[in-house]
């Protein structure tokens, strides 16, 4: 009987994946009135990037030996000429960082500098949650100040490669555990086929500076299923709590990945296995968070001001309800305009007010092109930040900003890869609920689980074309996964 639940519950929670991401690439594809792609362009696009996946499969298996046995040399290398393509395009496409990232940033090195971050304290007293970023920021240019550095933005640029570099490693070390040598290698090609993760060096802002955590959080989980003594299992939960904790501090929706690890874990763990994860995990991402409030409002903030200040998260709600989710100006006056007493409940009250205007209808619609705004745009929105003042002028501004002369040309090459990736996103998934359906073949759930959360939240949150980046990573997991026949790593435990 629990079995056949069990069974139940991977069905349905596919069925719910493959209808979300099979809705999100045909709106892209078919119904794009936000970015106004040209459905033939982004069509051929996808096929070519599909095609290059397939023939990639094709080549990396009729070498399957040679890849089992250099997959090593073949990952440092990749790495090496990556880290350096991201290094040589982060310096060439240098700004002066605006709005938020000024504040990540320009409070940091002032941090570094003078041992405060005054010029920034009403910023953090309306967005806390951006603290962490810059705490983060802080520590790194520290570090560097210790060496004589004082080119912060450059210690930005390096710093933010390295973690994408590792980022780049930690899903392959996925791929290669879920899918042998030949899966670890076609993670890299996917990197390849993504291209704007290659310029996203000089865009050290909360979606890049998170990008790792969410991949990293599975990879230790994944090992963490395989312990066999507890106390193996506790050095693995504290691990993954520790990745969590800081992954959270820079991006609160780091959160999302323990969500979904959490039901896979109850799906196929013991639960004194799921409670010891929870447990660390929890404890440790409270503990921290509250020592660092405890530091910087102690000797930094004044705890009563930001509490005046701070913006309600139900804001960021209701800016999601309207005007297919944008930021809005407006909404920020009328939420200030509330005491802090009150605010919560205005911005409530006008949740329910719009929602009750638009109507079924109407919230469908909202919903249709916030999937556009937020899975439509395959730069990742990353001209938010360079086209910011750019140091100097480079070839790539011209493909890359929004301005650029070439940029509809890479928008659309960078949209038709994000959609080959949704497309093995669901033939992947399609093809494990066939196998459930027939007695067997049931793959890992977490990395679907956490891409049907970050879509999930972004329906109801303020839409960006960069907030879903981090989880990007655990997409190509998820397209990797299509390949090849279910390995140990994947297999469904019965240890209840």
């Amino acid at each position: 009987m629990a079995m056949k639940v069990k069974k139940i519950c991977y069905q349905g929670l596919y069925c719910v994946f493959i209808f979300a991401f099979a809705l999100v690439l045909g709106k892209v594809l078919f119904g794009d009135v936000v970015h106004g792609h040209n459905t033939i362009t982004l069509l051929f696009y996808m096929a070519l990037g599909v095609g290059a996946m397939l023939l990639a499969y094709r080549l990396l298996g009729k070498y399957h030996d040679f890849i089992e046995r250099y997959d090593k040399i073949i990952l440092i290398a990749f790495l090496l000429i990556y880290g350096i393509i991201l290094l040589v395009n982060g310096f060439a496409l240098r700004f002066t960082p605006t709005f938020d990232m000024d504040a990540v940033y320009g409070g940091a090195v002032q941090w570094v500098k003078e041992g405060s971050f005054s010029n920034y304290y009403e910023y953090y007293g309306y967005f806390p949650n951006n603290l962490g970023a810059m705490t983060v920021l802080h520590a790194v240019f520290s570090l560097a100040s210790l060496f004589g550095i004082s080119d912060f933005f450059a210690v930005g640029i390096v710093f933010n490669s390295l973690l994408i570099t590792f980022t780049v490693l930690v899903v392959f070390l996925v791929c290669k555990k879920l899918r042998g040598s030949v899966g670890g290698v076609l993670a890299l090609v996917f990197f390849l086929l993504c291209v704007p993760f290659s310029f996203m060096g000089a865009a050290f802002y909360t979606d890049s500076l998170s990008l790792l955590f969410p991949v990293l959080f599975y990879y230790l989980y994944l090992h963490y299923k395989e312990q066999e003594t507890w106390k193996m299992r506790l050095v693995f939960a504290i691990a993954m709590a520790a990745a969590l904790t800081l992954g959270m501090m820079i991006k609160f929706t780091v959160l999302i990945m323990l969500v979904a690890v959490l039901i896979d874990g109850l799906l196929c763990l013991h639960w004194k296995k799921v409670c010891l994860m929870a447990g660390c995990s929890i404890f440790l991402a409270v503990a921290v968070f509250g020592i660092r409030d405890a530091v910087l409002y102690h000797g930094h903030l004044d705890r009563e001001q930001s509490r005046e200040l701070k913006t309600p998260y139900l804001h960021w709600v209701m800016m999601g309800m309207q005007n297919s989710g944008y930021y809005n100006p407006e909404d920020y006056e009328y939420t200030r305009s509330y005491s802090s007493e009150e605010r919560s409940g205005a911005c409530l009250s006008k949740i329910k007010e719009r929602v009750h205007d638009m109507g079924i209808s109407g919230m469908t619609g909202l919903f249709m092109n916030k999937i556009l705004v937020c899975f439509g745009d395959g730069t990742f929105a990353l001209s938010d930040f360079l086209d910011d003042s750019p140091k100097k002028e480079s070839w790539l501004h011209k493909y890359i900003l929004y301005d650029g002369k070439k940029y509809s040309s890479y928008l659309h090459f960078s949209t038709g890869m994000l959609l080959m990736v949704y497309f093995f996103m669901l033939t992947g998934a399609v093809g494990c609920l066939r196998g459930s359906m027939d007695g067997g073949g049931w793959e890992i759930l977490a990395p679907r689980l956490a891409c049907l959360g970050i879509l999930s939240f972004l329906m109801l949150w303020e839409t960006s074309g960069r907030y879903f980046t981090n989880f990007v990573p655990l997409m190509l997991v998820c397209g990797v996964l299509t390949f090849g026949r279910e390995s140990k790593a994947e297999s469904v435990e019965t240890d209840r």
